[in-house]
């Protein structure tokens, strides 16, 4: 029997995906996340490192760099872009299942001397991002994972223990995405 393949497809946070998390799964997993891609960047090499491989599964994560840039479209420009690629994909590969992940939630305040890097940003717009991306995904059909929920705390932010740096997530925070990666492989 052919052993299935996983495209994890995305920017700085599928890129730093600790990848030790996953070895128990009989499934080949190609990481193809890219630090600082933004959904354009990532739509630009999307033959070569998804398409390329014909994977049975993608899970695909992005938008934070985009979310992140100064000059921020909206959210409906970002969770349209993201949904638009998967759609692409699609068109390729059409038997494979795409899973598109909601943006994390950011921890919005001061880390000790060193500002977050998501000072500038809300929650509250990354869930009208997510809100959009939701949207969509039921509107085309492609399973939503909301993640946000999944790693948010009481407040809707990231909890200080899961992030370097308000965006980038720790150790705990990654066992909570590979759970979710458990869930969908088995």
């Amino acid at each position: 029997m052919k052993q299935k393949r996983v495209v994890m497809f995305g920017d700085s946070l599928t890129d730093y995906f600790p990848m030790n998390k996953l070895q128990d799964l009989p499934v080949e997993f190609i990481n193809r996340g890219v630090a600082g891609d933004t959904i354009p960047e990532m739509k630009a090499r999307v033959q070569y490192d998804v398409i390329s491989y014909n994977p049975d599964v993608i899970l695909m994560q992005g938008g934070a760099n985009d979310f992140q840039m100064s000059l921020y479209r909206g959210y409906k420009i970002v969770a349209g872009q993201l949904v638009n690629l998967a759609k692409k994909i699609r068109e390729s590969l059409p038997q494979t299942e795409i899973y598109i992940e909601s943006l994390y939630p950011a921890y919005t305040r001061r880390i000790g001397l060193m500002p977050s890097w998501a000072k500038e940003k809300s929650n509250e717009e990354i869930r009208k991002i997510n809100g959009e991306i939701e949207r969509l995904c039921v509107l085309e059909n492609f399973p939503y994972v909301n993640m946000y929920e999944r790693l948010a705390d009481k407040n809707g932010e990231l909890p200080l223990d899961y992030t370097m740096d308000g965006i980038h997530l720790q150790e705990k925070a990654y066992d909570i995405v590979s759970e979710w990666i458990h869930e969908v492989i088995k």
